[in-house]
């Protein structure tokens, strides 16, 4: 599950950016975290029913 990402950004490449094209990729970016974090949260929840169903397997 490999996926692309987008160009690396450095300081010089961003000092060049109008106002406009930095707050897009502000925006970007902070939807980019809003779903990485919810993606955490759901591979949590996953590990934490693996971890009770290996439990109850073991004291069967």
């Amino acid at each position: 599950m490999e996926k692309k990402l987008g160009p690396k950004l450095d300081r010089e490449i961003l000092k060049q950016l109008a106002t406009e094209q930095l707050v897009e990729i502000i925006i970007d970016q902070g939807k980019s975290i809003e779903k990485l974090t919810n993606r955490v949260v759901e591979l949590e929840k996953e590990i934490e029913k693996l971890k009770v169903s290996r439990d109850l397997e073991t004291i069967t």
